[in-house]
């Protein structure tokens, strides 16, 4: 038997308070972390981005990517780029809350040196900039990365 959306999120929100994470709080860019995950800005002139990656293969992007209109045709272009890379890659629509806001985007399965990898993909809005924040786990990451990779979603927040 599955467990319901409800209940899911109660489960999240039971980890989070017994298992507290670190925040990291930097340049208007605010969210929690697991604890040994390293969080990395990198900078290009006016461009950023922050990667948070796992001991292992898993990690999240958040990239700014400038005014974009249509967040779900910037998610359908992601997709497609990723599909000329991955002819197994299969798709589902998706939404999450991540920082009080509902995102769409996609939940991808795709295989990759003989590893199955789950990825998320999803758009939020910053002021005037669209944000991709993407997040892939490989089968040999432990199973609970995929519910910390949840809370940090869950936890963005974006100052602009």
């Amino acid at each position: 038997m599955g467990s319901s959306p409800i209940s899911s999120t109660f489960n999240v929100l039971d980890r989070e308070v017994m298992n507290p994470m670190p925040w990291y709080d930097t340049h208007g860019l605010r969210f929690i972390h697991p604890e040994g995950w390293q969080v990395e800005r990198e900078t290009d002139g006016d461009d950023w981005q922050v990667t948070v990656q796992s001991p292992e293969s898993a990690f999240i992007l958040i990239k700014p990517l400038g005014p974009i209109e249509d967040l779900d045709e910037a998610a359908e272009v992601t997709l497609e780029t990723m599909r000329e890379d991955y002819k197994d890659l299969e798709e589902e629509a998706a939404e999450e809350i991540i920082g009080g806001i509902t995102c769409r985007g996609y939940d991808v399965n795709f295989s990759c040196l003989d590893l199955i990898t789950t990825c998320q993909i999803r758009y939020l809005r910053a002021g005037d900039e669209a944000v991709l924040i993407m997040s892939q786990a490989a089968d040999i990451d432990p199973p609970e990365y995929q519910i910390e990779m949840e809370r940090l979603r869950r936890s963005i927040s974006i100052q602009s």
